[in-house]
């Protein structure tokens, strides 16, 4: 798989542990060989997407959107848009450090790039124990 990180915010992004925490999401879901765009942006452009998408007023975290159900290198299986405003905010508000987050946001993202979500709470439990796992994964 390729990877595209992209950011059009200030906040820096540690792309090596983005990079080492997708490969190890990899190894275990085996996702179709494409690329997946990791887009960082702030909250009036995130609000935007959910608006427009998701019919959802404000900010949120992270959208990740499915773009192309073809494989191959040449193929786009989707991209992730993080709001890094609102990631500072999680993460001072739950006693993070920024990078643990956005880390976090990152794997939720792919996570439904893959095909799962937490629309029922037995799904909630279930993409929470697989971020918990692949983070707890990831040397420090």
């Amino acid at each position: 798989m390729k990877y595209n990180i992209i950011s059009d915010s200030r906040k820096r992004t540690p792309r090596k542990k983005i990079l080492e925490l997708m490969k190890l999401i990899e190894e275990d879901e085996e996702p179709p060989d494409s690329t997946v765009n990791i887009i960082f942006i702030n909250d009036t452009r995130i609000a935007r997407l959910n608006q427009e998408f998701r019919n959802k007023t404000g900010a949120t975290e992270v959208l990740s959107f499915n773009i192309d159900n073809d494989n191959g290198p040449d193929s786009i299986l989707g991209e992730i848009y993080i709001s890094t405003e609102t990631a500072e905010i999680n993460a001072a508000e739950n006693g993070f450090p920024y990078s643990e987050e956005i880390l976090r946001l990152c794997c939720h993202g792919f996570l439904h790039l893959l095909g799962y979500d937490h629309e029922q709470d037995e799904d909630r439990a279930a993409m929470e124990k697989k971020e918990n796992r692949y983070l707890g994964k990831l040397p420090k």
